[in-house]
């Protein structure tokens, strides 16, 4: 059963911190999952932490400041991505042996811009990653093809609380057979997002790694992804020359989709694969 540690953070307060225990035989490699945009931690609990616990990898998950349970979400407004950087490197601080960061949408982001920084793991899996050169194009591209859309993720960014029954939310994280009380738990349970945050996540001043400074690398994605499209998944595994996937009917949302197996399969297998 997965329990929630408070870590001690400058400037911020207590980071929330999930915790799931490896069972069973124990990999060489523990887990630290870094959110996207709008919501926590618990994002990974329902399916992703029991999943990998249960295939003998300790499990971690934070909620970076402002974000979940975590402290600072009075100065949500303030944070940069850098500042969510600070949140990962003192979770990691606390993590004995070598971690494999598993970052999602804006997560990915934070967890490349980790690696920049400081580089000390032993792995990085993007999941429906921001990539390496940013939102920009992703967002340039979704303005002029699903100007909706576009204007609903915009407002998302800026404060607005999603609605779950608003069809561009659900078009934006969903597939169209997710169950509806999925939906509703997510915009009831989503909170504000730094626009700072996002600002810094279009790629100027760049924020990834160059490739030959990256550790091992697993990116993923879905064929239905409205937010990270197929295409831009696949350039991010080229840059990084990682294993790259991509899994037919999966929307952003991917650890809460009802294809969320096939991806965490994948996940699973590479990370055997690379370290075990």
């Amino acid at each position: 059963m997965s329990v929630a540690l408070a870590c001690p953070i400058p400037r911020a307060g207590d980071l929330e911190l999930i915790v799931e225990p490896a069972r069973g035989v124990r990999s060489p490699v523990s887990l630290l999952f870094v959110h996207g945009i709008n919501v926590g931690a618990w994002i990974w609990q329902r399916h992703y932490m029991p999943h990998f616990a249960a295939a003998g990898f300790d499990c971690y998950a934070v909620s970076l400041r402002g974000h979940g349970a975590s402290a600072g979400r009075d100065r949500i407004r303030d944070w940069r991505m850098g500042d969510y950087v600070l949140d990962v490197a003192e979770v990691l601080e606390r993590i004995a042996g070598p971690v494999v960061l598993v970052g999602h949408s804006l997560g990915g982001a934070v967890v490349q811009r980790y690696v920049r920084d400081h580089g000390r793991v032993a792995g990085m899996a993007l999941l429906a990653s921001v990539p390496p050169w940013g939102l920009a194009h992703s967002a340039w591209r979704m303005s002029v093809t699903d100007p909706r859309l576009w204007s609903s993720m915009l407002a998302l960014t800026l404060g607005k609380t999603p609605a779950h029954n608003d069809p561009a939310f659900r078009r934006a994280l969903f597939s169209p057979d997710t169950h509806s009380t999925t939906i509703e738990e997510v915009a009831k349970r989503a909170g504000p997002e730094s626009p700072w945050a996002v600002i810094d996540a279009q790629g100027w001043p760049p924020f990834a790694p160059a490739p030959w400074a990256a550790p091992p690398a697993f990116v993923l994605g879905g064929s239905i992804d409205r937010l990270i499209p197929e295409d831009e998944v696949r350039r991010t595994g080229m840059y990084y020359g990682a294993v790259t996937r991509i899994v037919p009917d999966l929307a952003h949302a991917l650890m809460l989709e009802p294809r969320w197996e096939p991806g965490a399969h994948e996940l699973e297998a590479w990370l055997k694969q690379t370290f075990n």
